[in-house]
C-alpha cells in the first residue's frame, strides 16, 4: 500500500486531511467491540419501525392500483408518525457512532490540543441540548396528554404519543453524549 501512495501526486492539504480521516474512521471501524445490548435493541427497533413505515406504504400503492377500495386513509397519518419515531429514537446510536452530519473539516486542521478542546464543547452543547429537547418535548408531550388533543383526521390520533418521541430523542441524544464524553474523559486520563 505504502508503494502504491508513493506513486500518488502530492495532494493538497485538504485532500491529505480527508484520506486521513477516512483511513482513521475505517480502521476505527475495524478494531470495533461488539455493540452493547441497549444500541442492538435501538437498531432492531428503528430498523423494524423503517420497515413498518416501509410495508404501510407498499400496500397503500399496490391496494391503490389493484383494489382502490380497500385503501386505507390511515397509512399516511400513521405512517409520518411511525418515520418521525423511528428518525427521533435513532439519535442515540448515531450520536454515539459519531456519525452526525458536521462541518469538521477545519477542525481537523487544528493543532490536537484544540481540537480535543472543540471537541469537548461540542459534546457538552450536544449534551445540552439534547436536555433541552427532552424537557420540553416532556412539556408538549404532557400538555397534548392533559389537553386530550387528537389529530384532525378521521383517525383522531392522540397527539401526546407523537410528541412524546421529542422527549424518547432528546433522552437518547443525552445517553449518546454521555457516552462519547466518557469515552472523551477515559483518554485523557
Amino acid at each position: 500500500m505504502e508503494a502504491k501512495d508513493a506513486a500518488l501526486p502530492p495532494q493538497p492539504a485538504v485532500y491529505e486531511a480527508l484520506r486521513q480521516k477516512a483511513a482513521a474512521e475505517l480502521s476505527q471501524e475495524d478494531g470495533e467491540t461488539a455493540q452493547p445490548l441497549w444500541l442492538r435493541i435501538e437498531d432492531l427497533l428503528v430498523g423494524g419501525l423503517a420497515v413498518a413505515a416501509l410495508l404501510l406504504c407498499s400496500y397503500n400503492v399496490v391496494v391503490r392500483y389493484f383494489h382502490p377500495a380497500w385503501t386505507l386513509e390511515l397509512v399516511d397519518e400513521v405512517q409520518v408518525y411511525v418515520i418521525v419515531w423511528a428518525v427521533l429514537l435513532s439519535l442515540g446510536a448515531v450520536t454515539v457512532a459519531d456519525r452526525h452530519v458536521k462541518a469538521d473539516l477545519f477542525v481537523t486542521f487544528f493543532p490536537p490540543r484544540l481540537r480535543c478542546a472543540t471537541d469537548l464543547f461540542i459534546d457538552l452543547l450536544g449534551l445540552a441540548f439534547g436536555g433541552m429537547l427532552l424537557w420540553y418535548g416532556a412539556t408538549l408531550a404532557y400538555q397534548s396528554w392533559d389537553y386530550g388533543d387528537v389529530s384532525t383526521t378521521t383517525l383522531r390520533f392522540p397527539l401526546w404519543i407523537y410528541f412524546s418521541a421529542l422527549p424518547a430523542g432528546g433522552l437518547a441524544l443525552c445517553i449518546g453524549y454521555l457516552i462519547r464524553l466518557r469515552r472523551r474523559l477515559r483518554r485523557r486520563s
